[in-house]
């Protein structure tokens, strides 16, 4: 029977390579003994020479099995950065190249072997993504798992279900040497047997429908799935997990089993801060929860295929995918170049056809230009291979050769003013099935730390454009670039190579325009003041209109528990959004009430001209000087007694700090608060997404623990805070990361993991705001 066992331990590690690292008797006393996945090198954010992680790197490991006489072996590896090499007791047996997609090699009935597999992490130009200039790092290493596969002469090659009703399904396969044989098919729910039939190997390949089902449809709010057990006689048993939903694009915009739904989405690029791309499932299934929780529906795996367990956790939480073949603009004109393009949309679509989640499979190269005789074939084997899924093409042209069934159009075009999205006219040559790709991005790259002008605004652009896209008749969704920051190369994003496009850092801790998306949910109830309220921040330490994001009716603002006013949602700004944010721009409001010579209908006037004076560097217009003096004359008062009115209600200078709280209020009552306290003292928080973790499932267990440097009542980093940090951890997790470093713009990150043992662990953080412990148990 088919069997397969995660081997990712008691692998041997050394840099470079040399003849005598490979053969059946290596001395390997200098080596290092590494767990999978595996990074060769550090990636710690922040400046590096350029391709410092290039070079070979070499791993290697002894197999000693029993098999039986119908038992053969193969090695199959889920992601190997950039090209390997594999030698089998001391002989080239195999190679692979490209980051992105499974390899297996083949060993027949081979029991006892040595296996070295040398690693290049060099952007070789013979293979995609590489050839071209490129906006992300490949990074280097064997960073997914590996698996030892046993299986009979007689074994599947492919299973792939689909269902886009909820009364039947289709089964399709390739087995080999296997003519003739019976299939048996099993439909579980959960343990429960549903239905069974039965069919026959011919030609190499089978076809089976289960018809009068009564299946729930896989949704975002009730992502069911199901399971299908799939038996090649006593030779082989698959179990397959599907989801029942249909998935169509059309003219007028994307519908999931018959309902449109917007798409509102984000990409993600699979690389993390120290790690690379040698993330585990893990911390592959945190940042699906991230995602679902920000509140898109869509994730795009921008730009290559991202790990399995990515996908699986998108099946299970409701988030749609948008999968692409591995690219950035350059097309090879070489014919290995093509072909190998070719067969990463056969792996694609091979590899996870299976998943309800995904539903469109980008079959061109991102922002590359036409080309006719590719792209028709890419197409031509995306349909052969699943009629049932649409195919896309992200360009940065507007009215391309469209061969694709979705046009997918990097809008780039808003730069602060005017429409935020060009119009599906000016984009598509024909009115056809249309979705913006990507947004935002490299107009407006926005660091943790920028002014907070610039944090609000790019909090704003995302607003405005995710406005735009409700309101653009006759397309899909928007995309934003992108989740996180993420590594690039020199030529590329800041001169620390790293681009700063996206709406969390890095460490995935949110920025501003973050909470722009997370305030779209209707529950649980949030409130987020993503502006400044420090004077100082601003010129002539006046403060501009506030930004909130907020899914609550109304917000209420106090400051030194004075209610300075109530303040709605920008309808008219944001019409479309269904929770707009709120623009706080009176912060004197009913303060005035404390003087009680004011009528009440002189105080937003008075009001409006103290804001006036502030924002514009201590003086007035000649209009609103004369309405300054009118009002002095009025009440009797002095020159001096306007400036104790500015000090007091707009500069607060040299007064004792002064605390703003902004009051989310759904049927009058409060329901979510966030408190701007000046001068509070920054205090240090660690925040994990769990504290159970499992000692040995198919590899190590991560989890990331974010560090963030917050006042009280604050829901976002302070973005000034760059502050010292000592780690230890004590028990039986180790870390994966600096014992050592510093907070960038109030955040950090850690990355725990197991080492097989079971019991507890404790990480100390200690710095100068405090120090912090937090508690795990490992199972």
């Amino acid at each position: 029977m088919y069997q397969e066992k995660p081997v990712n331990d008691l692998w041997l590690f050394r840099q470079g390579f040399s003849e005598d690292f490979i053969g059946r008797e290596i001395d390997d006393a200098a080596w290092q003994q590494v767990s999978l996945p595996h990074t060769p090198v550090q990636f710690a954010p922040g400046y590096h020479e350029e391709q410092f992680y290039w070079g070979p790197y070499t791993y290697h490991r002894q197999f000693s099995l029993a098999l039986t006489a119908s038992q053969q072996v193969a090695i199959r590896f889920e992601g190997i950065a950039n090209k390997a090499d594999f030698y089998v007791d001391g002989v080239l047996y195999g190679s692979c190249e490209g980051a992105y997609l499974p390899y297996t090699l083949d060993l027949g009935a081979r029991s006892s072997f040595t296996l070295t597999v040398v690693v290049s992490g060099d952007e070789d130009p013979s293979f995609p993504p590489f050839g071209g200039s490129m906006d992300y790092i490949s990074f280097c290493g064997i960073y997914r798992e590996v698996s030892l596969i046993i299986r009979e002469e007689r074994y599947f090659s492919f299973l792939g279900v689909e269902s886009q009703r909820a009364d039947s399904l289709t089964l399709k396969g390739r087995a080999e040497n296997a003519e003739d044989q019976s299939v048996f098919v099993t439909l579980k729910d959960g343990s429960t047997t549903m239905e069974e039939a039965s069919t026959t190997v011919k030609d190499g390949v089978f076809f089976l429908e289960m018809n009068g089902l009564d299946l729930q449809m896989w949704t975002l709010e009730n992502p069911f799935l199901y399971t299908l057990v799939v038996r090649l006689g006593e030779s082989d048993e698959r179990v397959l997990t599907f989801g029942s939903r249909s998935a169509q694009f059309t003219k007028e915009g994307f519908l999931l089993n018959g309902k449109s739904i917007p798409i509102v989405g984000l990409n993600r690029h699979q690389d993390y801060p120290f790690l690379g791309y040698a993330a585990p499932p893990s911390l592959q299934r945190e940042d699906a929860s991230i995602l679902k929780d920000l509140g898109v529906n869509l994730v795009r795996t921008s730009h290559y295929p991202q790990h399995p367990a990515f996908l699986d956790a998108c099946d299970r939480l409701g988030l749609l995918v948008f999968e692409e073949i591995p690219g950035w603009q350059h097309i090879g004109k070489e014919k290995h170049w093509r072909e190998q393009c070719l067969q990463s949309v056969q792996g694609m679509i091979e590899r996870d056809y299976n998943h309800p989640s995904i539903i469109l499979w980008g079959v061109r190269i991102n922002e590359s230009p036409d080309d006719e005789s590719l792209y028709q074939e890419t197409n031509r084997l995306a349909r052969t291979l699943d009629p049932n899924r649409a195919t896309a093409g992200v360009r940065n042209l507007k009215k391309s050769q469209f061969l694709e069934d979705v046009y997918t159009y990097n809008d780039f075009s808003y730069a602060g003013k005017g429409r935020p999205l060009q119009k599906k006219s000016q984009v598509c040559a024909k009115d056809v099935p249309y979705l913006v790709s990507e947004f935002c991005g490299h107009m407006y790259p926005c660091k943790s730390f920028d002014s907070p002008e610039m944090r609000a605004e790019h909090a704003l652009r995302h607003a405005r454009v995710l406005d735009q896209g409700l309101a653009t008749k006759g397309l899909s969704g928007v995309i934003g670039w992108c989740m996180h920051d993420y590594f690039t190369h020199a030529n590329f994003g800041s001169g620390d190579q790293i681009c700063y496009h996206g709406v969390m850092d890095i460490f995935r801790t949110d920025k501003a325009a973050a909470h722009i998306y997370r305030s779209q949910k209707d529950s649980p109830y949030m409130l987020s003041v993503l502006s400044s309220m420090d004077g100082g921040d601003y010129s002539g330490a006046a403060l501009p209109p506030a930004v909130v994001a907020t899914n609550c009716e109304e917000v209420r603002l106090r400051y030194n528990d004075r209610v300075v006013g109530v303040f709605h949602p920008q309808r008219k700004t944001f019409p479309h959004l269904s929770h707009p944010p709120v623009i706080v721009d009176d912060f004197i409001g009913d303060r005035l009430k404390e003087e009680p010579y004011l009528r009440e209908r002189e105080i937003p006037s008075l009001a409006r001209l103290l804001g006036k004076v502030g924002r514009q560097g201590g003086s007035l217009k000649t209009g609103d000087l004369l309405k300054m003096g009118l009002f002095l004359k009025k009440h009797h008062l002095r020159y001096q007694d306007a400036v104790d009115l500015f000090t007091r209600y707009v500069g607060n200078w040299g007064s004792e700090g002064g605390l703003w709280v902004f009051e989310g209020l759904v049927g009058g009552k409060v329901v979510a608060t966030e408190t701007c306290r000046q001068g509070g003292k920054p205090s240090l928080h660690l925040i994990a997404d769990r504290s159970n973790l499992t000692a040995k499932e198919a590899t190590y267990d991560m989890v990331s623990v974010r560090v963030e440097v917050r006042k009280e009542g604050g829901r976002l980093p302070l973005p000034y805070a760059h502050i010292p940090l000592l780690v230890s951890i004590s028990g039986v997790l180790s870390m994966a990361t600096p014992p050592q470093m510093s907070t960038i713009g109030g955040s950090a990150v850690i990355y725990l993991r197991t080492m097989g043992l079971v019991g507890e662990s404790v990480l100390h953080v200690s710095s100068p705001v405090g120090d912090k412990t937090i508690q795990f148990t490992v199972v």
